[in-house]
C-alpha cells in the first residue's frame, strides 16, 4: 500500500514537472518564432545594437514605456501613429525627424501576436547581449561593432530546446508507465486479448495508436494547409467560358496567323491587347462560315460589327496590380516567343492558363534565360561595356524588385 502511494505521489509530481518544461519548450520555440519573423520583416532596417537605416532596438521597451500596445499600433502602421493622438504619438514624430523622415513599411499583415513575438525576440536578445558584454568585457567593444550576439546565442537556444525536448519525452514516457502500473486490475482485464475482435479493439484504444493516427492528421493537414496557401492568387489551368467560341487551333494552328497580327499591341506596350471586332472583320466580311462552328459563331462576330458594341472578351491571364510586366520588353526586345508563357496555344482548342504566372516562375525564367547581347540593337551600348559574352536577365537587373513591381 505504501508503495501504491509512493507511486501515485511521484506520478503526480512527474506530470506537474512534464508540463512545466513543455512551457518552457514552447517558450523557446516562440523566441525562435520571433527571431524570424525579425529576420524576416525587421533586420534590414533595424539592428539590435547599432543602428542601420532605423535607430538600434536594444532598450526600446523602455523608450515606450513598456507598453506593447503603443508599439504594436506604431509598427502596424507606423504614419498613421505619427500623424495620430496616440499616447507616443509626439515621440514617435520625433524619432521619424531625426532619422531623416524616412518612412517605415506598415507590417498591416503582422498579427499582434506575431508582433509580440518579435518584441519577445528583442528583448531577449538584448539581454542576453547584455549578459555576454557583462561575461567577457574585453570584447564587448567587438561584438557591438559586428553587429551582435546573435549567432553565439542562437545554437546554445538550440541546445537548451533538444535538451528539454529529450526531458519532456522521458518524462512522458515515465509518466505512462505509471499510469499502467496504477491501472486497477480490473479496467486492464475488462477487454479480452484472446480473441482477434478483442486484440484489434485493444490496439485501436491503445495511446500509441491514437498517438500516430493522431500525428498522421496533423502532418495531413499542414501539408494540405500549405498547398493551399501557397496556390493564393494563382490560377493554373484557368479556362473560363468565352462569348464566342473561337479556336486558336484553326487560326493560329491550321492558318498560321501570327500572334501579333490580331495582337497588335505585343510589340508595343505593356498590354499585348484583346483585338477588337474591326481585327476579326479583316478576314470575315468574306469567311462568314466556319471549317468548325458553321455560322453560328461568326453570325456573333458580324452582329457586334454591326450593332458596334464590343465582344466581351473574359480575361485570362492576370497578374496582380503591383506587378508591372511589359509585353514590349520581353517579345520585341528580349525576342521570347509567345509560347514561353503562355504555352502551345497553336495546339489549344480553347486558350487556358499555361503556366503559373507565380513570381518563383518568373524568376527562375530569368536567371536561365541567356541575353542575346550581338543580334540587337538596343543591346549594342551595354554589350560595349560587359566583358562577359554570355549574360542572363538577372546580370541585367532581371530580380530587381523595383523591375516588376511598383
Amino acid at each position: 500500500m505504501e508503495l501504491r502511494y509512493l507511486c501515485l505521489r511521484f506520478h503526480t509530481q512527474m506530470k506537474f514537472a512534464m508540463r512545466s518544461y513543455w512551457i518552457l519548450l514552447l517558450g523557446l520555440l516562440w523566441a525562435q518564432d520571433g527571431k524570424a519573423l525579425f529576420q524576416a520583416n525587421c533586420a534590414s532596417c533595424h539592428a539590435i545594437n547599432r543602428r542601420v537605416v532605423g535607430p538600434a532596438l536594444k532598450g526600446v521597451h523602455e523608450r515606450w514605456g513598456g507598453d506593447e500596445a503603443e508599439m504594436t499600433k506604431f509598427i502596424k502602421n507606423s504614419q498613421a501613429y505619427i500623424n495620430g493622438n496616440f499616447k507616443n504619438s509626439a515621440y514617435a514624430k520625433k524619432l521619424y525627424e531625426q532619422y531623416n523622415k524616412a518612412v517605415m513599411t506598415a507590417f498591416t499583415g503582422l498579427s499582434d501576436a506575431e508582433i509580440k513575438s518579435i518584441l519577445d525576440y528583442i528583448k531577449a536578445e538584448s539581454q542576453a547581449q547584455e549578459a555576454t558584454a557583462a561575461a567577457a568585457p574585453s570584447n564587448a567593444g567587438t561584438g557591438a561593432a559586428g553587429g551582435g550576439g546573435a549567432e553565439v546565442v542562437s545554437p546554445i537556444l538550440w541546445v537548451l530546446v533538444l535538451a528539454l525536448g529529450a526531458i519532456a519525452i522521458a518524462l512522458l514516457i515515465t509518466t505512462l508507465a505509471l499510469s499502467k502500473l496504477l491501472r486497477p486490475e480490473t479496467e486492464a482485464s475488462a477487454v479480452p486479448s484472446t480473441t482477434r475482435e478483442g486484440t484489434i479493439r485493444k490496439i485501436l484504444r491503445s495511446r500509441s495508436f491514437i498517438g500516430l493516427v493522431s500525428v498522421g492528421a496533423f502532418i495531413w493537414l499542414m501539408n494540405a494547409t500549405i498547398k493551399k496557401a501557397r496556390s493564393v492568387g494563382l490560377h493554373k489551368g484557368y479556362q473560363p467560358v468565352q462569348p464566342i467560341a473561337f479556336s486558336h487551333k484553326t487560326h493560329a494552328g491550321e492558318y498560321k496567323i501570327a500572334c501579333q497580327y490580331c495582337h497588335v499591341g505585343v510589340e508595343k506596350g505593356k498590354s499585348a491587347t484583346i483585338p477588337s471586332t474591326n481585327i476579326c472583320m479583316n478576314c470575315h466580311t468574306y469567311i462568314q462560315e466556319g471549317s468548325r462552328y458553321g455560322k453560328k459563331e461568326i453570325a456573333k462576330i458580324l452582329a457586334s460589327w454591326e450593332q458596334g458594341k464590343p465582344i466581351e472578351w473574359v480575361r485570362i491571364h492576370n497578374l496582380p496590380d503591383f506587378v508591372y510586366f511589359s509585353h514590349a520588353q520581353h517579345v520585341k526586345v528580349g525576342g521570347i516567343a509567345c509560347q514561353t508563357c503562355h504555352g502551345p496555344v497553336q495546339e489549344m482548342e480553347e486558350v487556358y492558363q499555361y503556366s503559373d504566372l507565380s513570381m518563383g516562375w518568373c524568376l527562375d525564367c530569368h536567371r536561365q534565360t541567356k541575353v542575346d547581347l550581338t543580334a540587337n540593337p538596343y543591346y549594342a551600348r551595354l554589350h560595349e561595356q560587359l566583358k562577359e559574352k554570355e549574360v542572363t536577365v538577372e546580370k541585367i537587373g532581371g530580380l530587381e524588385c523595383s523591375k516588376c513591381h511598383y
